[in-house]
């Protein structure tokens, strides 16, 4: 009988030797590229002028002018409105873009965070005051020299893939208002209520008497909007015999 030697029996059935050594430095080095790449692009997305969004978007008519940086900037609106973001560095470098920003004109101051995903966009903490002037920046508006105010406290306004969410209130105040008569209108002081029911969000507008109007916004992309004969009257032009309801189907960018 023979026997193996036991130094050559070990050799030949000891398992080779794994270099995960070298494979951790190759996934430690590619990370560290990556990173490099990324901190390379966010400072090119820090110092590109606001002026270049003309060049990437379509941007309205009422856009007269875009100053400072993409990441910080201000864009100058019709009548004297000014729009100002500052976008917060640390969520550039995740898979969301989150941005303070102010409207500002001669009677208005809006404040508010907008946050942008992969999956929808939200609109948080809206407060302040808007002017009558920005209905002058709606185009098509069948409403001009309007007199009324209003004070705006929205929670949110979101929209998640598949989802609609709305919670908070805007006072109107009374006033008045043309139309493209230059007929003067009686606007009663009113109540925009925003609210969700499931995956949709509603927003109520309503006067002491009642309601005026409902607009829903659907998890399934669509539009629904119902004018009370109430509110028809305070639109020129629209018929006030009954209800009028007009659903929109949409497409979202999320």
């Amino acid at each position: 009988m023979t026997q193996s030697d036991p130094a050559t029996s070990h050799v030949e059935t000891s398992p080779p030797r794994k270099r995960r050594p070298l494979l951790r430095r190759v996934v430690v080095l590619f990370g560290l590229a990556c990173l490099a790449v990324l901190v390379y692009g966010v400072g090119l997305v820090a110092t590109l002028p606001a002026s270049a969004l003309r060049e990437l978007a379509t941007l309205p008519p009422q856009v007269t002018g875009l100053y400072g940086s993409v990441w910080r900037g201000r864009a100058t609106l019709d009548g004297g409105y000014m729009l100002n973001w500052d976008l917060r560095g640390p969520s550039i470098l995740s898979a969301r873009t989150v941005a303070d920003w102010t409207v500002q004109g001669p009677d208005t101051q809006l404040s508010g965070v907008v946050t942008v995903t992969t999956r929808g966009g939200r609109l948080t903490d809206v407060v302040g005051r808007a002017g009558p002037g920005l209905l002058a920046l709606l185009p098509g508006s069948p409403l001009t020299d309007c007199t009324s105010r209003a004070v705006v406290d929205v929670q949110t306004l979101t929209w998640v893939k598949d989802s609609a969410h709305a919670a908070g209130v805007v006072q109107i105040d009374a006033g008045t208002c043309n139309d493209l008569l230059g007929r003067a209108m009686i606007v009663p002081q009113m109540v925009l209520d925003l609210s969700a029911q499931g995956n949709d969000a509603r927003a109520v507008l309503s006067d002491r008497d009642g309601k005026l109007a409902q607009v829903t916004v659907t998890g399934d992309r669509r539009l629904i909007l119902r004018v009370e004969p109430e509110g028809a009257t305070l639109v020129p032009g629209m018929p006030t015999g009954g209800p009028m309801i007009v659903e929109y189907p949409f497409a979202t960018l999320f």
